[in-house]
């Protein structure tokens, strides 16, 4: 009997990227495994659901409206909740499979005591391009026992990541974690996969099965400062030095950008005056360190 892979896209208001998204689960080339697609529409205005209705009122996706539209968090536990299925993969809307993204994943994730698997991705700007940029420059398999050498790679200096859309999941194990109770406010996703490493390992693998999308709507380009706080407050916890190497080099990278776009006058009020004390005290630290050199060449030469 045929495994099921649930395959959820999370839509929200971008019709205009749906379509390619939605094109590229259907055309997945595995016969292998049985799909279940469902769009997960939490949006405000009825694009989505008109393009639905246009284009793919035949095909065998099941389409779900959440009424009234509700917060990124809760829809993806909403999603989790809902996945009955072994497999599950909580796709976005404004991104791109490619046609072997399936046949090439799955069967990472049906090894023994892996419970979260994702891939490369080639990053382009609004259409799909033939971008040689990728969001990870691992050559081979990178596997992840412990959280603090994941979280590692979320810092400065580290050889990327892998997509967050991207990944394929044990939902059994993926339903354990409670989104409600993790910090990170939008930046919980990276905690939520940091999370899994307590119930198995999480592997990237180098292949490029996705295309992962770049515009002026992607919820990374506006910075959450209490969220990015709680971020590198619980990478801290996890046993990445916060006064030393990249944890360090990253605080310091937030609050410069952070303070860089304050107004003028705002600069010398005095709980700015803090930060520009730590900035200074810190950055002529780092100078003093090989590695601060090291890191910053790296970056450089990416």
């Amino acid at each position: 009997m045929k495994e099921t892979i649930k395959i959820v896209i999370l839509s929200r208001d971008r019709p205009k990227y749906l379509k390619e998204s939605l094109d590229s689960v259907l055309n997945q080339k595995y016969s292998d495994v049985k799909l279940r697609i469902v769009i997960s529409d939490n949006s405000e205005e009825d694009k989505v659901s008109e393009l639905i209705k246009r284009h793919y009122v035949d095909s065998d996706i099941e389409y779900i409206r959440r009424e009234p539209p509700i917060s990124s968090r809760e829809h993806f536990q909403t999603v989790i909740s809902e996945c009955q299925e072994k497999y599950v993969v909580l796709f976005h809307d404004d991104d791109v499979m490619r046609p072997n993204y399936i046949k090439t994943i799955f069967p990472f994730i049906q090894k023994e005591g892996i419970v979260a698997v994702s891939c490369n991705a080639f990053l382009c700007e609004n259409g799909i391009s033939k971008s040689k940029n990728k969001s990870h420059y691992f050559t081979s398999c990178k596997r992840f026992d412990n959280e603090k050498d994941f979280l590692k790679q979320y810092l400065l200096g580290s050889y990327g990541i892998a997509p967050f859309p991207g990944y394929i999941y044990q939902s059994s194990f993926l339903k354990k974690i409670s989104l409600a109770q993790l910090p990170g406010a939008k930046y919980f996703d990276v905690i939520l996969l940091s999370t899994m490493l307590r119930h198995g390992l999480i592997l990237w693998i180098p292949d490029s099965l996705m295309y992962y999308r770049i515009h002026d709507s992607n919820d990374s380009n506006f910075e959450d400062v209490a969220g990015r706080m709680a971020l590198l407050n619980y990478m801290s916890k996890q046993g990445i030095d916060k006064n030393r190497g990249p944890l360090l080099m990253s605080r310091l990278i937030f609050w410069l950008k952070w303070i860089l776009e304050r107004d003028k006058k705002s600069i010398l009020l005095w709980r700015n005056r803090i930060i520009l004390k730590f900035l200074f005290i810190k950055l002529f630290y780092l100078a003093s360190k090989l590695f601060f050199w090291k890191k910053l060449f790296n970056f450089i030469k990416k």
